[in-house]
This record gives structure tokens, C-alpha cells and sequence, in this order.
């Protein structure tokens, strides 16, 4: 009962807003017509009809922007700075063209009773549609900013437990689906395959213990990983690894590497019919570490880095993690075919970096 009761509340309230915008817009383009500053222009019939007409309008916009609100937040999120403009965009646009819908059909059926010219008319439209524009690209700002602050909000934990279940589900599954002929035909041919996964989830399920590790034990995850999945795509899957001895030293927030890797494995590897190249590469310069993990597979369908952040994948929550762990400096770039991050080496780690160690640009993405 008291949902309806608000409900009906709300609704008398913005019934009241629009007759009171409607009206001072109509009396204001009155005013502002031939004559319209003339007392013997300012009789109740025309008062009246000034007001009318106002209203009309102000209620058939109200409405048009309501009803393309609605559809924008089901069709088009706002998961991106470009979805902002759209949402600005598209109800000033609107308005404009209701405007002038409105204005021809009036018109049309009052003849020379609606007198007020197209000009001024026109311009009171273009002045509505740059609020209505305006006033709900804000909104939709807003919303963008509150949805990225909930985001940083969830916490470092809350993301390590993401990682935690996101990385390597499939390669179990698939693992232990190999294991099985074995364990019934050689039991002693399984263990490796069987000790191989157990050392994975642990290092999985170690996340959060230590915020860092060496790079060499981030690798040796992920090597580990290639083993498991290569039993599953044997020779349609080659993976290599290119990164200097003198970086496998330096500390990496855990799990900043295995799902890049697990990432590129899902979508590169998985959706075509044909051997795959995925590529680790590391490389050192100014003080700055730099990772990647190419493939030859079909890429992201948008390389533009709000977008892709914004789906709540795990590349999202490595990003967060990273400008957690090493502030505004750490960057992360969206190949054509993988995905590459940056981030200052910590000055504890520096000397064990020699000065001229492979200072190589930064990986582009290997050839098919």
C-alpha cells in the first residue's frame, strides 16, 4: 500500500513540474513573440492557449526522454565513457526532432491561430534539447563514476577470491577427465599429470597469503598450466616464453600472469580450428617491468580499454589489483591479439636488474 501511495506521490509531483515548466515555457515564448510585451496581447484566451500549448510539449518531451531513458539502461549500460555521449546524445536528439514534429503538426492543424514563427520556435527547441542533453548526460556521468567507485570498493580481497575461482576451472575438469582411462589402466602414469594439477590449485588457493612472489614462480605456474591444457590440445597448441633471467627475480603481485595465460587460452585457442601460438613475454626498461601474453588467435572484438575493463572479467580484476599494488604507474594496454601490463619495478628490486639487461621495446603480437 505504501508503494502505491509513493508511487501515486511521485507521479502527482512530476505531473505538477511539467505544468509548471510547461506553462512558463509557453507564457516565456509568448512573451518573447511579435507583440508579445503588448497588454492587449495578454488576454485569457491567449494566456490560456500559451499555456496549453507549453504544456503539450514539455509533456510529449518528458515523455519521449522517459521512454528512451528506459531503453538506453537495458540496451546500452553504461560501461564506457563513449556510452555516456550516447546517453547525452540520444534524448537531445530526440527532443529536437519531437520538437520539430510537434511544432509542423501544430501548425499544420491551428493554420494561422498559431502564429508564433518557426525561428523562435526552433531556437526554444535547440535551447530544449541541449538541457534535456545535458541534464541527462550528467546523470548518466554519475552513474558511470558511482558504478567505478562500487568497483574500487569491493576491496583487494574481494577480487583475489575472483581470481581465486576464475582461474583454472576448465583445465580441471579437463585434466581429471584425462586422468581417468589411466587411473583404471596405469595408475603410475597418472600420478604426474595428477601432482602437476594439485601443485596448480595450490598456488591457487595460496593467493592472498603473500601479496607477491618472485616472476620465476608466477612462470613456473604457468608452465605448469601449459602442461595440463596441452593434454587436451597436444600439438594445436604451442606456447613460448620469452623473458631475460634478470627479471625472474623481481616481485609480481600473484596471479598477475596465469589468467592472462588462461585468458588467451579460452579465446584464442578454443574457438578455432587450427595450431594456436601464445607467447609470454617479458621485457625491462627505465625501471619498468612490462608483461605480456600474445596470441595468434581472432583478438578481442575492441580493443578500447573501458569497455573490455568494464565486463567484469578477470582482466578487470588484474587491472584493479595492479593500480592497487603499484598505483597510478601501473598500466595495462589491450592488443590486437593479447594483452600487455606495465608497472615500476620496486626499488628493492632494481639491482638485481642489470642496467643493461634486454631493454627490447614492448611485445607486439606474434605472426600467424
Amino acid at each position: 500500500m505504501s508503494t502505491l501511495v509513493s508511487s501515486i506521490a511521485d507521479g502527482l509531483r512530476r505531473a505538477g513540474f511539467v505544468f509548471l515548466l510547461g506553462a512558463v515555457a509557453g507564457l516565456a515564448v509568448h512573451a518573447t513573440g511579435t507583440g508579445g510585451l503588448q497588454f492587449e496581447t495578454w488576454s485569457p484566451v491567449a494566456i490560456g492557449n500559451s499555456v496549453l500549448v507549453g504544456v503539450l510539449y514539455v509533456a510529449i518531451i518528458d515523455a519521449t526522454t522517459r521512454i528512451i531513458q528506459v531503453v538506453m539502461e537495458a540496451f546500452v549500460p553504461v560501461q564506457s565513457k563513449e556510452d555516456v555521449t550516447i546517453h547525452a546524445l540520444a534524448p537531445a536528439s530526440a527532443t529536437l526532432f519531437i520538437f520539430v514534429g510537434l511544432t509542423a503538426g501544430l501548425k499544420a492543424l491551428l493554420g494561422t491561430t498559431f502564429s508564433t514563427s518557426w525561428a523562435l520556435l526552433l531556437g526554444t527547441g535547440t535551447i530544449a534539447s541541449v538541457i534535456v542533453g545535458g541534464v541527462a548526460g550528467v546523470q548518466a556521468l554519475q552513474s558511470y563514476y558511482r558504478r567505478d567507485r562500487q568497483d574500487h570498493a569491493e576491496g583487494w580481497e574481494a577480487r583475489m577470491r575472483r581470481l581465486r575461482t576464475q582461474t583454472c576451472p576448465p583445465v580441471l575438469f579437463d585434466t581429471l577427465e584425462a586422468a581417468q582411462p589411466l587411473l583404471e589402466q596405469n595408475p603410475e602414469a597418472a600420478k604426474p599429470l595428477l601432482n602437476t594439477l594439485q601443485s596448480l590449485l595450490e598456488y591457487r588457493h595460496e593467493a592472498g597469503d603473500e601479496e607477491t612472489v618472485p616472476l620465476a614462480r608466477e612462470i613456473e605456474a604457468a608452465l605448469s598450466y601449459v602442461e595440463l591444457v596441452q593434454v587436451q590440445y597436444g600439438d594445436e597448441l604451442e606456447v613460448g616464453f620469452d623473458v631475460p633471467d634478470s627479471l625472474l627475480s623481481v616481485p609480481v603481485p600473484r596471479l598477475s600472469l596465469l589468467p592472462l595465460l588462461e585468458n588467451a587460452v579460452e579465446h584464442g585457442v578454443q574457438p578455432l580450428d587450427e595450431p594456436c601460438t601464445i607467447t609470454i613475454t617479458g621485457r625491462h626498461d627505465d625501471a619498468q617491468l612490462c608483461l605480456a601474453v600474445l596470441d595468434t588467435g581472432p583478438g578481442f572484438d575492441t580493443t578500447d580499454p573501458d569497455t573490455v575493463l568494464r565486463r567484469g572479467s578477470g582482466i578487470a580484476d588484474l587491472y584493479a589489483r595492479l593500480r592497487e599494488h603499484f598505483g597510478s604507474e601501473a598500466e595495462l594496454s589491450l592488443l590486437p591479439q593479447g594483452v600487455l601490463w606495465c608497472a615500476p619495478i620496486p626499488e628493492s628490486s632494481e639491482a638485481s636488474v642489470p642496467a643493461d639487461s634486454d631493454q627490447r621495446p614492448a611485445p607486439s603480437p606474434p605472426s600467424d
